[in-house]
């Protein structure tokens, strides 16, 4: 088998983990194949620009953040039909049997347009897709993209700093957090370091009621705001402090953007695990010649039958952009 390994969108924690797992699941079930990866994302897919892979090119990389192949934002790749069609004709041209991709969701969309122009040309090549989004805005029905738990330890470690000068000063942080459209990043965020409020991106804020909480903390408050919320952390800012002249609430607001720190660092244990179990799955099931498809991340040693690459990319028929409605309901029973 020839195959290639394309990290897209968003680099995250456990793209790593994923390459390096195909690589030696390949290489080690089926010796005379060939892996080879993609440089920085569908750009190279389009610009022909690819390296060859052995076991030791992935030799140490699991715990790293980032990926070894590097990523770059190809926004035009969703919109230009043309770049599409030349992607479809390197993968057959160059000879490759599977596409693995590890990606968000515009990775998906961007599988599922070429996958079109493979099966109506008749082309060899099969596409195989794995979630990879710290935002976790990739179909989710039945678990989490890779990098979300990782970015979810960074947030910890973050919160609890900003916590300690919140909590020495009195004071109200107003913390922006990524996620796209995605509640998710933002408001398990807030589970896990303890936050009072996370405002989710389509929520219609009671900001009165915000001011309330905050007026009964005794020491700090940590309000989590989601990436797509449309208002700013200056413009939150200004709408509590007003609420608070008028309330008589002494308490100074400040406001810091911990996202792209939620990026970066080392692989958490879990991401780790299921990124290998993963590409261990994809490549036993493309050595049996399989079709196309999504495989979603649950937990190591669960097997989900994967989805079609259309309903994957389908955002209405997924569920991975608002909280769940007894989640929203646990997190303000911890609150």
């Amino acid at each position: 088998m020839k195959c290639a390994i394309l990290t897209g969108g968003g680099d995250c924690p456990g793209m790593n983990a994923f390459i390096r797992a195909v690589v030696r699941t390949v290489l080690n079930l089926s010796p005379e194949s060939q892996v080879w990866g993609v440089l920085d994302g569908w750009k190279g897919l389009v610009e022909n620009a690819y390296r060859p892979l052995n076991k030791r090119d992935v030799s140490g990389i699991a715990a790293l953040g980032g990926t070894i192949l590097g990523t770059m934002r190809f926004p035009e790749f969703a919109t230009n039909g043309e770049l599409r069609e030349r992607a479809a004709r390197n993968l057959e041209e160059q000879g490759f049997e599977y596409l693995f991709v590890i990606g968000g969701n515009g990775s998906v969309k961007a599988a599922w347009a070429v996958e079109q122009i493979l099966r109506r040309e008749g082309w060899r090549t099969r596409i195989l897709v794995a979630p990879g989004s710290i935002d976790n805005d990739v179909c989710n029905n039945y678990g989490t993209s890779i990098g979300f738990y990782s970015a979810l330890e960074r947030s910890l470690e973050m919160l609890s700093w900003i916590r300690d000068t919140a909590s020495s000063h009195r004071r109200v942080y107003l913390i922006r957090s990524m996620g796209r459209d995605s509640a998710y990043l933002a408001f398990y965020a807030g589970i896990i370091g303890g936050a009072e409020y996370a405002i989710r991106p389509h929520e219609n804020v009671d900001f009165e009621r915000l001011a309330e909480i905050a007026g009964q903390r005794d020491r700090d408050t940590l309000i989590l705001v989601s990436e797509a919320y449309p208002k700013s952390l200056q413009e939150i800012q200004h709408i509590l402090e007003e609420i608070f002249r008028r309330r008589g609430i002494e308490r100074e607001i400040r406001a810091v953007d911990m996202s792209y720190f939620q990026r970066g660092g080392v692989a958490s244990v879990t991401d780790i695990l299921r990124a290998s179990w993963l590409g261990y799955r994809m490549v036993c099931d493309a050595l049996r010649g399989c079709a196309s498809g999504f495989y979603t991340a649950y937990y190591i040693g669960h097997w989900q039958e994967p989805l079609p690459l259309e309903v994957a990319a389908d955002d209405a028929r997924t569920n991975h952009l608002d909280i769940p409605a007894e989640i929203i309901r646990m997190a303000l029973a911890l609150r």
